[in-house]
């Protein structure tokens, strides 16, 4: 198995990034063409289950970093105002 993961700036939406993924997926089996072919398509349907969880779970973590930061932005607001008062 090859993956190939890949995160650009977006050419579209300025402040988003893209996210690419691809793999390439070779069984070795000789002569046995069908072995082969069903070796190939399990561990393509596995990565693809892998990835989707993978996505999500990149997805959740993003969305965790920006609670954070907005929390911490809210906080740093109200010190200042706090302070200025």
């Amino acid at each position: 198995v090859q993956e190939k993961v890949q995160y650009t700036p977006s050419a579209d939406a300025a402040g988003h990034t893209t996210f690419k993924q691809s793999a390439k997926i070779i069984a070795l089996c000789g002569g046995w063409q069908k072995i082969k072919n069903s070796i190939e398509e399990i561990s393509l349907e596995r990565f693809r289950q892998n990835a989707a969880k993978g996505r999500e779970g990149f997805e959740r973590v993003l969305e965790i970093s920006r609670q954070v930061f907005a929390q911490q932005r809210e906080e740093a607001r109200q010190q200042r105002e706090g302070v200025a008062a």
